[in-house]
């Protein structure tokens, strides 16, 4: 079953690791290496484990305290406004 939170890294993070083990033995490829979008090569697998990777570094960066603000931690006594309010009716 799949969430909508930063935990389904971990599911991603494992799914890579298989991948990876797999990829280095070779294993189960020569069916898709007699396919056509294949034939060239498994580049297409190695573009989506980047982007798999991508996702799981946003996942992680979404875990800090500061991803909403863009890193930006502003500080109320500073001046700062709430970072929930929207800028121009403080709501």
């Amino acid at each position: 079953m799949l969430a909508n939170h930063t935990g389904i890294a971990t599911l991603f993070k494992r799914t890579v690791a298989q991948y990876d083990k797999l990829r280095k033995r070779n294993a189960f490829l020569e069916q898709y290496k007699r396919e056509e979008p294949f034939r060239d090569g498994l580049g297409q697998f190695d573009e989506a484990r980047e982007v798999v990777m991508d996702l799981i570094s946003e996942y992680e960066e979404a875990e800090s305290k500061d991803y909403l603000t863009g890193g930006k931690e502003e500080d109320a006594a500073n001046g700062g406004a709430d970072s929930r309010a929207d800028g121009i009716t403080g709501r």
